[in-house]
């Protein structure tokens, strides 16, 4: 302590102030963007009801997207984060139930999703929308065919509280407190990428499954997911020296090819649910990018 203070040419109770200001800098900027009011024009998204588009909504829903990871099992939200410093962030629950979305219309959805606002045009803190922003209009519509046939769960859930170390995670580093403020507002759509085992659509699969949320566009990793936890490095410089079958094992299983399991944090109990194929174009993708130093914030 006292190293510092005289380094910063500060005594205890200068210090102090200094620590003050500071969180009240965080909060206040952190809380202009939580409260922030977003205006949302998309144009209308047709919602198919026919069995076999609902069971593609499903699919994505579940293996993809990875909702449950999230919003538990029954889709009726869990605790996201619990912590003293981090706060208690609980995600929503996503079925029919009066205290879930039940009132929710189709507009309602394709805001939520690939804006990150909710009904009252406010961000939903830690939604994954910086990678949902991309999913195509067929995969999106499908996943809300789905959402909108999940029986009701009444679950009530407690009051969210932002501690003082997620704000500055945010402002700081790559922490997703509000990744609607990462979407683009104007533009024209991203191109739809064709279903294939191609690079491409692993790409498209890296990205509308989140992994660029926690891995950064790059894969290189090194931003805080949890507690005392970066993300991994997926570039070459991380698991350069891993085959295929390694990358499918973990996908399905969470093992790593060292044998250790893989942090609760990575949704490995989805990504099993992904096709052989859909595994195998996310492997062309994630083995295409250049190698990349971890950056180990």
């Amino acid at each position: 302590m006292k190293s510092v203070t005289k380094w910063l040419g500060v005594g205890l109770a200068g210090l102090i102030g200094i620590v003050v200001i500071a969180i009240a800098i965080v909060y206040g900027v952190s809380s202009r963007w939580m409260s922030k009011v977003y205006v949302i024009s998309d144009a209308p998204l047709p919602i198919p009801t026919d069995s076999a588009s609902i069971a593609k909504g499903h699919h994505f829903v579940l293996a993809i997207a990875k909702c449950a990871s999230c919003h538990g099992d029954d889709l009726a939200g869990k605790a996201v984060v619990d912590d003293a410093v981090m706060g208690r962030l609980y995600s929503a629950n996503l079925t029919r139930a009066i205290t879930g979305i039940g009132g929710y219309k189709d507009a309602d959805y394709v805001r939520a999703i690939r804006h990150g606002v909710g009904r009252d045009g406010r961000a939903l803190l830690m939604m994954p929308t910086d990678a949902f922003y991309y999913i195509n209009d067929v995969d999106l519509a499908n996943a809300i065919a789905y959402l909108k046939t999940i029986p009701a769960v009444d679950a009530v859930l407690p009051t969210k509280r932002v501690g003082p170390l997620a704000p500055a995670l945010y402002l700081l580093t790559d922490f997703p407190l509000v990744p609607a403020e990462r979407v683009p507002r104007s533009g024209p759509r991203p191109p739809t990428i064709p279903i294939g085992t191609t690079r491409e659509y692993g790409d498209y699969l890296a990205t509308t499954g989140a992994c660029k949320s926690c891995h950064l566009q790059d894969l290189s990793g090194g931003v805080p997911i949890a507690k005392n936890l970066l993300s991994a490095n997926l570039t070459p410089k991380g698991i350069g020296n891993w085959s295929e079958a390694d990358f499918r094992k973990a996908m399905r299983s969470g093992i790593r090819p060292d044998g250790r399991v893989l942090s609760a944090v990575m949704p490995w109990p989805y990504t099993r649910f992904m096709t052989d194929d859909e595994i195998h174009a996310l492997w062309l993708y994630v083995h295409s990018v250049p190698p990349k130093n971890s950056r180990g914030r």
